[in-house]
């Protein structure tokens, strides 16, 4: 187990010089053990909100392959002439939008360390990167009264554990492709997938971990096609203005979208939703689902993520959510991407639909990608083999027949085979050479 102390590396004024004025800033990068500190002057005659922010925290201080305990975030700062209401306490964000309920108490004059209380877990937070900060609003009291704040330092405090290494070494003998190759550097219980892709299909696939067959583990995989597939229809729930907009994103996918800056809202204090669904006649009833990405093209009302400002999209499947809900990030039009939680089967795909939320402040949707990769029959393309990685290991996999062969026309493909039992006195007996397992002249029937 081990602490890092993440500390910010820029002190933005977003308000501007006219308004603001920051002095000694470098002493607010440090944790909040500091005793010296930042000072920000509000010099305008105003009670407007001002704001400055703590961004650029050394993400780099905890290793990428580290499992994440805990973390704290937490600030130290004081005020003089401002604002105390929990209206304008510290909230944490990315860029110059707010994470919702991620405050921590009120400034005031007592210099002491304020703790964050949030829901969004630390890779949350690590993906924004340097556009992870805390904002603070160093508005005046009063609009006469003179207002400074001291910032002593701010801090992200992470209990980490840095996983057992291992080393997992996958080798090849035959003619095909394994993926990853090699030597590969993880650690324990990480999940670690090898890919097998014979050139030719008919070839035999075996494989041993550390020595033992592992074959029977191998998952086959279908030649795989895939079908790109737009709304059909929508309907909405709780939509209070604009739902007719909702038909915008029919028949159009998120590379081609319906061209429209309009929103729709649910009414005050409320969420709606538009449901989209999808014609998935053309996949056959028989395939195997083997991989489904949801592209949807849209914006928000406005750059806040709160409650109130919501514009979002899940997968779903029947009335179960069946995917993560994913933020449209901007009030520009961009894409974002679902993915199934579990795989469907083709039978549980026709009850898949895509939701898109709106809050008070909404959005909108304009095009819907649903991309289905699937598989039909018995032939195969591929294998893969996944497993939880316990220690170093060496897998050896093996393509097609190394000795005698033979081959059985097995509908619809014809399959290749390195053992047979023959039936010798009444038991069945694995033969050592295959070419005695057949007769010359004699007709052999399946059964």
């Amino acid at each position: 187990m081990a602490i890092a102390r993440l500390v910010p590396s820029e002190l933005y004024n977003a308000a501007g010089t006219s308004y603001l004025t920051v002095s000694n800033a470098s002493n607010a990068y440090t944790n909040t053990d500091s005793t010296t500190y930042a000072t920000v002057n509000n010099i305008y005659a105003s009670t407007t909100n001002r704001y400055v922010y703590l961004r650029g925290f050394n993400w780099d201080a905890v290793p990428s392959d580290a499992i994440i305990n805990s973390f704290r975030i937490l600030l130290k700062a004081s005020e003089s002439g401002g604002s105390t209401s929990s209206s304008y306490r510290p909230v944490l964000c990315k860029g110059t939008s707010t994470y919702s309920n991620a405050y921590c108490n009120a400034i005031t004059t007592s210099a002491t360390v304020r703790e964050f209380s949030f829901t969004q877990d630390y890779a949350t937070f690590r993906d924004d990167g340097d556009e992870f900060g805390i904002r603070i609003n160093c508005r005046r009291g009063s609009r006469n009264t003179s207002a400074s704040f001291e910032i002593y330092g701010a801090e992200i405090e992470v209990d980490y554990t840095i996983p057992n290494p291992a080393t997992v070494t996958s080798t090849l003998t035959g003619n095909g492709t394994i993926s990853p190759s090699g030597a590969v550097s993880t650690y324990d219980d990480a999940e670690y997938t090898l890919t097998i892709t014979p050139t030719d299909k008919t070839d035999p696939v075996t494989a041993t971990k550390n020595g033992v067959d592992i074959t029977s583990d191998l998952v086959a995989h279908g030649a795989g096609s895939t079908l790109t597939i737009v709304p059909d229809d929508v309907t909405t729930s709780g939509i209070q203005s604009g739902s007719s907009y909702a038909q915008y994103a029919i028949g159009h996918s998120a590379e081609s979208p319906y061209s429209s800056t309009s929103n729709m809202y649910a009414s005050s204090g409320s969420t709606g939703y538009a449901s989209y669904s999808f014609d998935f006649s053309g996949i056959p009833s028989n395939a195997t689902i083997e991989d489904i990405e949801v592209r949807c093209h849209g914006h928000r009302e406005s750059s806040t993520i709160s409650s109130t400002y919501v514009s979002k999209c899940v997968l779903y499947n029947g009335s179960s959510a069946a995917s993560e809900e994913v933020d449209f990030p901007s009030t520009s039009s961009s894409i974002i991407t679902l993915t199934p939680t579990t795989m469907p089967t083709r039978a549980q795909l026709d009850n898949y639909t895509v939701r898109h939320y709106v809050g008070y402040y909404g959005g909108l949707v304009t095009g819907i990608s649903f991309v289905v990769t699937y598989s039909v029959g018995t032939g195969i393309d591929h294998y893969t083999y996944t497993y939880i990685v316990s220690g170093n290991a060496t897998i050896n996999v093996v393509i097609g027949a190394q000795g005698d062969v033979f081959i059985w026309a097995r509908d619809p493909d014809w399959q290749k085979f390195t053992k047979a039992w023959k039936k010798v006195n009444g038991t069945w007996t694995q033969q050592s050479d295959l070419t005695t397992v057949f007769q010359s002249g004699v007709n052999y029937i399946k059964g």
